[in-house]
């Protein structure tokens, strides 16, 4: 049995950056860029105004409040094609270019239109004020963006505004979910005495749909050794398999024993975590194998300690670590176990801290409690109780970011 940071690093170091593919723009959110992106125009392209008001030369200002005449009016889109002289001014809108001659423009609310296409300007101006000059923001042919870039809302208008319709981003690994076991039904059914429903599979293709990646789901196989290793095999096809269930000791858990007969090359098969110990990683061939715990909370914390960082490497992200921040407990709880307990939380910030509660659980089968929490509360091994106040770290999960206010009761100020 390894360590939760060994298992972590043996898998990361089999994980492979994905090759580079052309992806649509419209395609293209959430990926990671595969190329440097270089500008292919000024930006902005031109001087153009950041205010409704008047363009004008500076100079004539500084006597204000003083009348100027007003030769014209540009609306943003059109280019001016006349000049303005020292005692006249042009109406302009935000964004429009600056005319010849203007090099500043005064806001609209310090003026007053006058009689006979007139402008009184009250306050005076300085030079290139509310004027945003052409390549202040970038220049044409300048780097704009690297490898690497994790390509977001705002990224993608960078793009537009480049003119990239097509970008090289890194590809999405093929993750096919395996879910294995006897007592196993669909959700449609009610379960017959002795079967549960099919839990697993559901939360498993979540996990990976939510990394962004499209989940290959490859159904419920019974633990037939012939049916099994069948599906392991067609499983092998994607660059990633999970399996859940059948990884433990007993007498029909077959995974590890028919993985190894389909090629795969076992690298752990047990890890010091609670939930989650009989945790098996393989290879076989660019094929990466986890073999997650049957029960449905241990697959689940299996997948985000281990699983998920390693679709963010082979996805090309940078930083592929779970975010962990320390938290101060909110209660009292009990931790009797000589493994690396990875317990059920709700995680909230007051007055700028973390703090966390821990969510009571009846331990690896209990989903509800599950899906009551929003972190993981990592309690170190061999330590038997830990007291309200006290720091611990915590896992956030998704979960946190997004949020859920029917959850806030559970966390209160500390004093």
């Amino acid at each position: 049995m390894i360590s939760v940071a060994s298992a972590i690093e043996i898998a990361l170091s089999q994980a492979r950056v994905a090759d580079a593919v052309c992806t649509s723009l419209q395609q293209a959110s959430g990926r990671v860029l595969a190329e440097d992106i270089l500008s292919d125009i000024d930006m902005p392209p031109f001087d153009k105004s950041s205010m409704d008001g008047y363009a004008l030369q500076a100079a004539a200002t500084a006597t204000a409040p003083v009348t100027l005449q007003v030769v014209g009016t540009i609306p943003a889109g059109v280019f001016p094609h006349f000049e303005v002289r020292p005692s006249q001014a042009a109406k302009i809108m935000t964004g429009a270019p600056l005319p010849k001659g203007a090099d500043s423009v005064q806001m609209v609310e310090k003026t007053v239109p006058g009689q006979e296409e007139s402008v009184q300007i009250l306050e005076a101006v300085a030079a290139g004020q509310h004027v945003a000059k052409r390549g202040e923001v970038l220049r044409s042919q300048a780097c704009v963006l690297s490898t690497g870039s994790y390509i977001g809302p705002q990224v993608l208008a960078l793009l537009a505004t480049v003119g990239r319709e097509e970008v090289l981003t890194y590809a999405c690994p093929r993750v096919g979910v395996l879910v294995t076991g006897d007592e196993l039904v669909d959700i449609s059914k009610y379960p017959a005495p002795g079967q549960i429903r099919n839990s697993n599979g559901y939360a498993l293709l979540g996990q990976v749909q939510e990394t962004g990646i499209e989940a290959v789901p490859l159904g419920i196989v019974s633990d037939d050794p012939k049916e099994l290793s069948k599906k392991i095999r067609t499983g092998l096809a994607n660059d990633v398999l999970l399996i859940t269930g059948g990884v433990s000791m007993g007498e029909f858990d077959l995974v590890e024993k028919l993985l190894t007969e389909a090629g795969a090359e076992i690298l752990f098969e047990a890890v010091n975590i609670k939930p989650g110990k009989p945790a098996v990683f393989g290879k076989a061939g660019k094929t990466l194998i986890f073999g997650l715990p049957g029960n449905p909370v241990s697959a689940s914390t299996v997948f985000e300690v281990i699983v998920r960082p390693v679709l963010r490497k082979m996805m090309g992200f940078e930083r592929f670590e779970n975010i962990k921040v320390r938290a101060r407990l909110t209660a009292t709880f009990k931790s009797r176990t000589s493994r690396e307990n990875y317990l059920p939380g709700w995680a909230d910030v007051f007055a700028g801290k973390f703090v966390v509660h821990p969510v009571a659980s009846m331990g690896s089968a209990d989903v509800f409690a599950h899906a009551r929490s929003n972190c993981y509360v990592i309690a170190p091994p061999e330590i038997d109780e830990f007291d309200e106040g006290e720091e611990l770290d915590v896992m956030l999960r998704s979960d946190f970011w997004h949020g859920n206010a029917r959850q806030s009761n559970l966390v209160t100020p500390l004093k």
